[in-house]
């Protein structure tokens, strides 16, 4: 849509929403005289009228009690007109919108029509099982394809309808609820409304979509119908008033704030799918397709022949590779029970498929019989494959069609035991069990799923409202969940986008959860500020309030002594370390934090008291010896530190920036060839960073360079030899 019409339009509902209908009836009129093309009834006029009737008698000084009622009235009706306007307009000047309009065209939409076909086809679906065959197929194919081609352009009839009465609210909400209509249909009603509501706010779609949620009994139909009404808060325009008590009535029912925080914690899985995939293309599939026995060719699929000397040289082999690809499985379906979308990769490459040129097939459940595959199914006869996936494939709607039409181009090549092993339930992984296919969580996972894929794949998605973009997405803190009782799930919300890294959504949350007598809130501010925004000055602050709230929370204090640590003051930091350290003896960690603080502090001797200490205790730790051998560099004890780096170059848990320090070690007692070759290797970890320069690193360490009589001129010198090749 073009910026200018977009502006115009969202500037009469802005107006609308503050009460000025004075100006948003002449912004109205501006529009409609620029657009004459458009076609329009005769309700601006009548609203034009009465407004200025209003007017004319508070004008002549009539007192009419009934004077707000009236405004309120109109400002209804304007929104309605506004909101018909616009669908209009998306109707005429965008493609997603014109095939809509044009799909429905020539089908008999009343209501009586609707209710009697979305019935009767619940009743010849039943009468099938008395047919016979051949006649019993060609006939159920008929009525599948004839209510298909309904059902479609109902689905495109709901997308760009107007704004809908009170009438057509409670028809499509009986409809959807009604036990005698299929229950994919009622799926469908759902999804088609949800499209409408999100790209052009209605409050009747709205409410028709929250009142499913909470009275719907069949579960499909009421998770779509929640991520309906929350996925319709991203339509830019809204009538809040109407929209706010539904919303709060809604969340007194046990259970709705909760079922919205794990949404929530869905959708960011869902945003995570190209992520996932790169770990997995990355860490899982490179195990999985070099311990299997398959190749692919330009024929098909074939098994690889065994190699007869394989298991005289190495016996093991064929177990180890087995147990390898079995340990790569495991990887992905834990990823997967966490609740990762590890298919989205593999399946969007297979959304190219006519099937997927029509917005209404992502929306539709999958079902053997949908003619829009029949070509397929047909192809595929005599196997159980498609079935399996059905009633046990871990996957979305989407999925399973992508999966059903790519079998059907290659399975006539597919060697005969591979055949064999789709056939079985376990083919695409491990058996749903009927528990874990009715879980409300999975349902919800799979129907956002399918509306990811959609969102990201559909070649005519820029053209309509993305509820996964940015500004939409964290749908917790829109200002309609004010005085509900979602507030209550932001600490644990916090948490999960702090573990799961999720700046962005941790920001907006915080936005809305900034509450300084709350102890909650002040750590996840702190954790913010310390592992996101790297502003550990300020991350002090949350958490010394959070101490003086908490005095005994040892979190808190540990949390206070890295943010100290890490704004360089290591005197505050090691206080807080040697707290910590007395309220645990045996915590060595602590201990540990305590003797790099002091170290960093330059209290070398304070810090060795305790690391003689440690390294006695716990004398394989190379952490131990790692801060023990620079702290003895600290005192001059350049020998026994060179022993204990030896140590740790020596072992499996060498670090890279060991070689650095083991380095300066070298340096400071004169061994500058050692030190060189030490760097060396410590610089080759940097070789793909451009105009890499070691005396940066060396600027790092100043303190202790300058301790040991090492300047300017030796660090110049030093880094000339590093860089030489």
């Amino acid at each position: 849509m073009d910026n200018k019409e977009t502006k115009q339009l969202n500037d009469i509902f802005s107006l609308i929403e503050k009460n000025k209908l004075g100006r948003a009836i002449r912004a109205s009129r501006s529009f409609v005289d620029a657009h004459p093309h458009m076609v329009y009834d005769g309700e601006l006029e009548r609203i034009e009228g009465d407004f200025r009737l209003m007017l004319d008698y508070m004008k002549r000084g009539f007192n009419d009690p009934q004077r707000a009622d009236v405004y309120n009235n109109i400002g209804d009706r304007l929104y309605r007109f506004a909101y018909d306007m616009r669908m209009a307009y998306h109707i005429s000047s965008t493609q997603f919108f014109k095939e809509m309009s044009q799909k429905k065209a020539g089908v008999n939409l009343s209501d009586e029509n609707i209710k009697s076909t979305l019935e009767n086809f619940v009743a010849e679906t039943a009468m099938l099982s008395l047919e016979t065959e051949p006649s019993k197929t060609e006939k159920s194919k008929e009525i599948y394809r004839r209510h298909n081609n309904f059902i479609q352009a109902l689905f495109c009839s709901i997308i760009t309808s107007g704004s809908w009465s009170g009438h057509d609210k409670d028809f499509f909400e009986n409809l959807i609820l009604s036990p005698t209509i299929d229950t994919m249909d009622a799926q469908m009603l759902v999804s088609a409304t949800t499209l409408s509501a999100m790209n052009n706010m209605d409050d009747n779609k709205f409410a028709t979509l929250i009142e499913v949620y909470t009275k719907a009994t069949d579960e499909k139909v009421r998770q779509k119908a929640l991520i309906g009404w929350v996925f319709s808060l991203s339509a830019g325009t809204r009538q809040e008033k109407k929209m706010r008590p539904r919303v709060a009535e809604a969340l007194k029912q046990a259970g709705t704030v909760s079922e919205l925080a794990d949404l929530q914690k869905q959708i960011i899985f869902c945003m995570n799918a190209e992520q996932d995939n790169d770990k997995i293309q990355r860490d899982i599939m490179p195990d999985l397709i070099k311990n299997n026995n398959l190749k692919i060719t330009r024929f098909g699929i074939q098994e690889k022949e065994e190699d007869p000397m394989q298991d005289v040289f190495d016996p093991e082999a064929s177990d180890k590779a087995m147990e390898k690809m079995e340990e790569s499985f495991q990887k992905m379906m834990s990823m997967q029970k966490a609740g990762s979308d590890i298919y989205f990769g593999g399946f969007s490459q297979m959304k190219r498929f006519p099937f997927f040129y029509k917005a209404t097939n992502w929306f539709c459940p999958f079902y053997i019989e949908n003619p829009e595959i029949s070509g397929t199914v047909d192809k595929m006869k005599g196997t159980n494959i498609i079935t399996n996936i059905l009633e046990n494939g871990p996957f979305c709607d989407s999925d399973k069609y992508s999966f059903a039409l790519a079998l059907s181009s290659v399975i006539a090549h597919l060697p005969e035991n591979m055949k064999e092993m789709l056939n079985t339930s376990d083919a695409m992984g491990p058996a749903m069990s009927t528990e874990e296919l009715k879980n409300p969580a999975y349902i919800r996972r799979m129907i956002l799923q399918d509306m990811y894929r959609f969102f990201r794949l559909y070649p005519q998605r820029r053209q309509i409202v993305n509820p996964f973009e940015n500004g939409h997405f964290v749908f917790v803190t829109d200002k309609i969940f004010e005085g509900t009782g979602m507030a209550e799930m932001y600490p644990d919300l916090c948490y999960f986008m702090i573990k799961h890294k999720n700046k962005n959504a941790l920001k907006e949350i915080l936005s809305v959860f900034d509450d300084k007598t709350s102890p909650k809130s002040l750590l996840v501010h702190g954790l913010f500020n310390l592992e996101f925004e790297r502003k550990p000055e300020l991350a002090t602050t949350y958490f010394k309030t959070l101490r003086e709230l908490e005095p005994n929370n040892k979190r808190a204090l540990s949390l206070l002594a890295r943010s100290y640590f890490e704004c360089g003051n290591y005197a505050y930091s090691a206080k807080c370390y040697k707290e910590l350290m007395l309220s645990e003896p045996n915590n060595s960690t602590f201990a540990l934090n305590f003797c790099i603080a002091t170290s960093k502090d330059k209290k070398y001797d304070e810090a060795l008291n305790t690391l003689y200490k440690l390294d006695i205790e716990h004398p394989g730790s190379m952490s131990v010896t790692r801060v023990l051998a620079w702290t003895l560099m600290g005192v001059n004890k350049n020998e026994q530190a060179e022993k204990a780096y030896n140590r740790l170059l020596n072992s499996e848990e060498v670090e890279n920036g060991d070689w650095l320090n083991a380095g300066y070690c070298q340096w400071f007692m004169g061994h500058t060839d050692e030190a060189t070759r030490m760097f060396k290797t410590f610089a080759k970890s940097h070789k793909d960073t451009k105009d890499y320069d070691i005396s940066e690193d060396f600027a790092n360490d100043i303190d202790i360079l300058t301790a040991h009589e090492i300047n300017d001129t030796d660090i110049q010198l030093m880094a000339e030899l590093v860089s030489e090749e």
